[in-house]
């Protein structure tokens, strides 16, 4: 049993995380979460994956009048997690994340809703207690009982309502272990005020984002503490306050005015009070309005809860500006807005064999209907029956499927709709028992690209994960690897495919190694910052209190955190050891599952992650100047992205990032090498082209952004996207012969074909060798049975050649002679001709023929079946 203090903690992710790491991979029964406002297409990207990975049953509840998403955006609620709304007279405010498991609960208590902003982009403070069931901290109990009378003050969907009794029917059979300095305080039935211990104490330090527009809340924190001195923080332009009010509610205090910096929204919540050298704090989600603190949630307030902390220290920042209390005189940063409760709300809804079955918030005068929609569009709803005057639970005979967006309206007595926010069915969604066996193919460890290239056992136990997904045979995020049922997979429609896959990916493989697979296809987060207490960052949340008549704008968030460096950092001594890993990697995701060419039994997720893999170390630098073993093993790799796997049918956006992911392999393996030269490495890329061209000229450049690596370290091999646009060029151009046009302008040549003579024209010192290496290149590319007409020119020197294996006819413009030669294999032009010294080059057929005397044999006969005349052909090479 343990509780966690702030500073290791950034956000109910960093426990989903940790869980996931555990050493005795302990499986995860559940997961609740509790907000104000809460971003589902958020959570779907974050913590359902996670979750789902460790088969836990997933509840996400928040306030009916919130929602920071559209619900076209949600795919996952109702089939994957359950989903509701909760209605209070107040705001339903708690914001909680409990993790249970077969001999432990976790909890984590704060400020932060589950939004991007509340779990990556705000401060905020969190109190995190993490306890065995053998004895139980007394904080379960006390959440227990919250849990329990919650269905008595707060409206819930019947279906949400049952499921919080069942998780506080667990906790509540705990055995308790001795008392704690820490406690559990609500307001349910009692103001948290009335709860805290009286005064009078020494200090008292108070922040939140929000104050009464009154002051009356920090007039009765004032009156209950009594305390010697005063201490007020705010962000002068972000927190929301009544600078007179609080003036006035500070008047005759010694009372300080601390401004905070202002790069980063402070969301913490915090009352501190110190006696003597004893220092205890109040946490969680109450502001310093009326209705958080000072008001129960049976009277009329919020809902909130929050911790009682004892022997801490100080935790408001110190790092503040002080200022005289006078200063708020005349500022003000609360604005009056139109009232935001909607007065139609849908709790909820769920869906089973006998129908469809809707909660509403509170009994209507008038007729409610009911519409649903698969996916949220805009012109998808349709609607499925009214609910009568007077009724706030009402089922219908209708099919539905889970994860259905559903909402309510009517029409009011002067016309105008009112609608209330969607919610999504809910249906219950089987958790897999401890006591089960797992078959499906998941990769037995949460990996991070700190563990993959620090830890050698973690390389260790990858090459294992990807092992086992091969010999198990069937593909990360095909329908085989989910734990939704095959209903949900049938009524998933198209538009759900990818939103589905890309989840059910994340169970199979991991958060990490799915995001370097799909990569920009995938909405990233920012990194929690570096110190996690108040510190400075980006800022933007919105959240009021029921009694304030006002909203703070949201504005557009941004993250200020960098992303993590792709390129990992290999030491000189563990280069050796992470080639043979890569090497590892790549046999373990290309061998074939029947040793039949062109299929493969490793998922596409997982060979996209390797791809990406390889990319990364190539940029570390890890193979040596002189070692090429690489781009063998990236043909290899090549190769096996482009096989098929035939029980894996991944999404058209998977298909669009597989194409990506190639061509960048593509142009790592072309670096320094040619598609048509005779050199091992030239003969590798041939290779790999063969496979790759396809993929490349329907490749998309902007899905490999984060595999173009800016590195500049030592032996580092990367592409950037002048790289990739040539190479898709090259592979969208329907010429056959387009890789030696390439070639030869890559060399400072010119390329022209003009009259059915390939004119090569370049700075070279002697034609003859450029003319039959041209002829030799041109030659790979076209029928045997088709010449080739070739001239090499250097300013007014040339060589022409006329090619049809075996034979080849030479004119030279210093020797007015034509060369008859016969090249048989595995000579070729190129390799006879090398030298340039005509005198040295065996095969040659008779005697030269004199220009004038007309065509050789070998000669008219090519120029005949190319339809040319001898005549016209010496007019164009001498005239030109």
């Amino acid at each position: 049993m343990s509780t966690d203090t702030r500073w290791t903690f950034a956000s109910p992710l960093s426990l989903l995380r940790e869980w996931s790491e555990r050493i005795d991979q302990a499986e995860l029964h559940e997961l609740l979460l509790l907000g104000f406002t809460v971003d589902l297409p958020f959570l779907e990207k974050t913590a359902v994956p996670r979750a789902r990975a460790l088969d836990a049953r997933i509840t996400v509840i928040g306030d009916a009048a919130q929602g920071l998403y559209d619900p076209v955006d949600v795919r996952l609620a109702g089939r994957s997690y359950l989903n509701g709304l909760a209605s209070c007279s107040g705001a339903f405010h708690p914001k909680l994340a409990l993790l249970s498991g077969e001999e432990e609960t976790w909890i984590a208590v704060g400020s932060g809703n589950p939004t991007l902003s509340g779990w990556g982009a705000n401060d905020e403070l969190w109190t995190v207690v993490k306890s065995a069931h053998t004895p139980a901290h007394p904080v379960l109990g006390e959440l227990a009982d919250w849990l329990q009378g919650l269905p008595r003050h707060v409206r819930l969907d019947r279906t949400i309502a049952a499921q919080l009794q069942l998780t506080a029917e667990r906790m509540a059979g705990l055995t308790p272990a001795a008392t704690s300095d820490l406690r559990l305080l609500h307001n349910l039935d009692q103001a948290i005020l009335d709860q805290l211990p009286p005064g009078p104490v020494d200090e008292l330090h108070l922040y939140a984002p929000f104050f009464d527009p009154s002051g009356t809340a920090v007039r009765r924190l004032l009156d209950h503490f009594s305390p010697a001195r005063v201490t007020v923080a705010v962000q002068q332009r972000w927190s929301s306050y009544d600078g007179d009010a609080l003036h006035r509610a500070l008047d005759g205090q010694q009372a300080e005015l601390r401004l905070l910096e202002e790069s980063r929204l402070r969301h913490g919540k915090l009352i501190e009070w110190r006696t003597g050298p004893h220092w205890h704090a109040l946490t969680g989600s109450p502001n310093l309005t009326r209705s958080a603190l000072t008001t129960a949630t049976s009277a009329g307030g919020n809902c909130e809860l929050a911790t009682l902390s004892s022997a801490t220290g100080p935790l408001l920042p110190e790092e503040g500006r002080p200022a005289p209390v006078d200063a708020l005189r005349g500022r003000g940063t609360i604005r009056p807005v139109l009232a935001r409760r909607h007065s139609l709300v849908l709790l909820g809804a769920k869906v089973d064999g006998a129908g469809l079955h809707v909660t509403l918030g509170q009994p209507q005068a008038v007729t409610v209907e009911i519409s649903t929609s698969p996916d949220g569009s805009p012109a998808s709803w349709q609607p499925v029956g009214h609910v009568p005057p007077g009724e706030t639970c009402f089922s219908f005979a209708v099919p539905e499927a889970p994860g259905a967006a559903v909402r309510a309206s009517y029409r009011g007595p002067d016309g105008e709709l009112v609608e209330s926010a969607a919610v999504f069915a809910n249906n219950l969604v089987r958790r897999a028992r401890p006591s089960e066996s797992r078959s499906d193919p998941r990769v037995t460890h949460e990996y991070t690209a700190g563990s993959l290239f620090e830890d050698e056992l973690a390389a260790r136990r990858f090459e294992q994960d990807l092992n086992r997904l091969r010999q198990i045979g069937r593909p990360a995020g095909s329908p085989a690897t989910a734990t939704v049922s095959r209903q949900d997979v049938a009524t998933t429609s198209s538009s759900d495919q990818w939103e589905s896959y890309q989840s059910q990916c994340q169970e199979a493989l991991g958060h990490w190694p799915t995001s370097l697979a799909y990569g920009p296809l995938l909405t990233r987060l920012p990194a929690a910052p570096g110190r996690l207490s108040w510190t400075v960052s980006a800022a933007g949340d919105t959240e009021e209190d029921a009694d304030l008549d006002r909203t703070t704008d949201e504005g557009t968030l941004s993250a200020t955190t960098e992303d993590p460096d792709l390129v990992p950092d290999i030491p000189t001594d563990l280069r050796g050891r992470y080639r043979r890993w890569a090497g590892r990697w790549i046999d373990a995701v290309s061998s074939a599952s029947d040793g039949s060419d062109g299929v493969t039994s490793a998922p596409l997720a997982a060979r996209l992650v390797v791809a990406s893999l390889c990319v990364q170390l190539l940029a570390a630098g890890i193979w040596d100047d002189d070692d090429e073993s690489w781009r063998q093993r990236l043909t290899d790799l090549l190769v096996a992205l482009s096989a098929r796997q035939e029980t894996d049918s991944p999404p058209a956006q998977a298909e669009e990032r597989l194409r990506a992911v190639t061509a960048v392999l593509m142009a790592l393996i072309c670096q320094d090498a040619t598609l048509t030269g005779d050199r091992g490495r030239d003969i590798t890329a041939a290779r790999a082209w063969t496979h790759a061209r396809t993929l490349v000229a329907d490749a998309d450049p902007e899905l490999a952004e984060d595999l173009l690596l800016p590195s500049k370290r030592a032996r580092a091999r990367v592409v950037d996207r002048w790289d990739l646009e040539g190479l898709l060029s090259l592979a969208r151009d329907t010429d056959p012969h387009a890789a030696v046009r390439a070639e030869f302008e890559a060399a400072g040549w010119e390329v022209e074909l003009r009259d059915r003579i390939w004119e090569i024209a370049g700075p070279f010192s002697n034609a003859t060798p450029i003319a039959a290496r041209a002829v030799t290149r041109l030659g790979e590319h076209t029928d045997p049975d088709e010449p080739l007409l070739v001239r090499a020119r250097n300013g007014s020197r040339w060589t022409f050649i006329a090619w049809r294996s075996p034979d080849l006819v030479m004119l030279t413009q210093q020797v007015a002679s034509w060369r008859t030669y016969r090249v048989a294999r595995p000579a070729t032009p190129a390799s006879r001709f090398s030298g340039g010294d005509l005198s040295a080059v065996p095969g040659l057929v008779g005697r030269p023929a004199p220009r004038a005397n007309g065509a050789p044999p070998r000669l008219a006969e090519m120029l005949a079946d190319l339809g040319l005349g001898y005549g016209e052909v010496i007019t164009s090479l001498y005239s030109t």
